[in-house]
């Protein structure tokens, strides 16, 4: 489940957590034609419950949690924010019930 690649103006990370129940999953928003050196204007890192609903958010959805993450209002003190994402049957039709 890692990730390491650019969507848009959006660089993405997502790998297991060190603790083995979350992923980690963090994105970075450049201007067109910025320098990766210089920081990025937007930064959030959020955690995903590690299982199987999660996995599957992050292996076949993760434009769209890009978009949401990106467009999420965090609080400006420092929290972990962690995302659960719940079972959905419909989902479980269409990708089948095996391991992500």
């Amino acid at each position: 489940m890692e990730i390491d690649k650019w969507i848009g103006n959006y660089k993405v990370r997502s790998f297991p957590w060190i603790d083995g129940e979350h992923i980690y999953f963090n994105v970075c928003e450049y201007v067109p034609g910025q320098s990766i050196e210089k920081p990025p204007i937007l930064d959030k890192t959020v955690y995903i419950t590690d299982d199987f609903a999660g996995r599957r958010m992050v292996k076949y959805f993760t434009d769209s949690l890009v978009n949401h993450i990106a467009n999420m209002r965090l609080p400006k003190q420092a929290t972990k924010i962690i995302i659960t994402v719940p079972d959905n049957p419909v989902l479980d039709n269409l990708f089948g019930k095996a391991e992500v």
